[in-house]
């Protein structure tokens, strides 16, 4: 690994494989100690409810075990970067708007959310390469909103949870009526 690539590496390969081998691990700990209440044994009517999921999570610590292992064999050979600084803040510049849009659905419901995580994308593309304006954010993030409620909520009678502004309109609605 040369120095530039070095200095820039956020993780390497090696850290990433073994804890993500000691976390299906713990899973697989967790579905035996889990097994355990409901019993893993074979009874008159055949196996008891943990029987199954008991020696699927011992399937899966083994596996997991043999990960382990084989990540501390070849721990040298793995030192090359799993993911780089610059990676990671283009992975982190998609995943914290989602993590907003969805922590943001209980409040303002889908509707508000999708509009505005919608714009936001496109607002930022426009800042970075694409020439859309403010015209063409507005109509494309309002269009895919209402198309979404034409679809779900009024063509296949599926409403989606608008939220308590959604509860609001609909209120005020009702008392204009």
């Amino acid at each position: 690994m040369s120095h530039s690539s070095a200095t820039s590496a956020l993780v390497a390969t090696r850290w990433v494989e073994f804890a993500l081998a000691l976390f299906t691990l713990l899973i697989g700990v967790v579905v035996m100690y889990g097994s355990l209440d409901q019993g893993i044994g074979w009874g008159d009517a055949g196996p008891e409810p943990g029987y199954f999921p008991f020696y699927i999570g011992l399937l899966l610590s083994c596996a997991s075990l043999g990960n382990c292992v084989l990540t501390l064999i070849r721990w040298r050979a793995l030192s090359v970067a799993f993911i780089s600084r610059g990676q990671f803040r283009q992975v982190l510049s998609v995943f914290i708007p989602i993590a907003l849009f969805v922590a943001a659905m209980p409040f303002v419901g889908i509707y508000l959310a999708s509009a505005v995580f919608i714009a936001w994308f496109m607002w930022r593309d426009r800042i970075r390469a694409k020439p859309y304006g403010k015209l063409m954010i507005c109509s494309v993030s309002g269009g895919a909103v209402l198309a979404s409620y034409l679809i779900f909520a009024l063509w296949f009678k599926v409403p989606l949870d608008a939220g308590p502004l959604g509860d609001w309109l609909a209120l005020a609605g009702r008392t204009l009526q």
